[in-house]
């Protein structure tokens, strides 16, 4: 029986990880009587300091999902730190599984898919230094609102992509493919002006700032900036 290793990277502790809601469903595609499912939350392996654990599930795997929400148009850092420690304990352990298949599923809050082209790029990149195959990615755009407003009538076309891009991960890890295959982009078609899309967000930043008791001005404040 093939190993499958879904891989969860948001950095959210007690909210709602749409990410892992993400992962989830894609899983819930793979049969259970041909592979055997880990997942890995790569929030709670440093939290847990539970590293060495994690990256030997990961050593065995046959197949690695991916799924995180895009940062500053790329990973989330720890993602990053995780993958990049990952590799150091792979090429040093030297026992790791070839021919691994690698999948991406990435969201971000804004409409337009593409832009989470960046970080499957790194994905990729990630795949070619373990000597893995990078499959492909699911790219989605809106991707909090794929849950928010799932059963709106607007988002019915939007759900059933999603459903049938985790229908190609899971037919792509079943049947051994070499065609290389297309990332597959899944967009918000909002009913309304861009300009309400980004309205109710930014509506959703200020909202999250007061549950942590700070004001509307706080989120412009720039703590980081070097003196000039």
């Amino acid at each position: 029986m093939k190993n499958v290793v879904l891989v969860s990277a948001s950095p959210k502790i007690n909210e709602q990880s749409v990410s892992k809601e993400f992962l989830e469903m894609a899983g819930s595609q793979i049969n259970s009587d041909l592979f055997s499912k880990t997942f890995i939350d790569v929030r709670k392996s440093f939290l847990t300091h539970n590293l060495t654990k994690d990256f030997e599930t990961l050593a065995r795997a046959d197949i690695m999902i991916i799924s995180f929400p895009l940062y500053f148009f790329c990973m989330p850092g720890m993602l990053t730190r995780f993958l990049v420690d990952y590799h150091n304990y792979y090429t040093s352990s030297g026992n790791a599984k070839k021919h691994v298949k690698v999948y991406a599923i990435v969201n971000c809050g804004f409409p337009e898919p593409e832009i989470n082209l960046e970080a499957v790029r790194v994905i990729k990149s990630f795949s070619q230094h373990l000597d893995a195959e990078f499959r492909f990615g699911v790219l989605i755009g809106g991707g909090p609102m794929m849950f928010a407003a799932k059963d709106a009538p607007f988002m019915k076309k939007a759900m059933q992509k999603l459903k049938s891009a985790f229908s190609s991960i899971a037919a792509d890890i079943q049947h051994e493919n070499s065609t290389t295959m297309d990332s597959t982009y899944i967009g918000v078609n909002f009913p309304f002006s861009r300009r309400l899309y980004f309205f109710m967000g930014n509506k959703g930043w200020i909202t999250m700032a007061r549950k942590n008791g700070l004001h509307k001005k706080d989120l412009y404040k720039k703590p980081y900036r070097l003196n000039d």
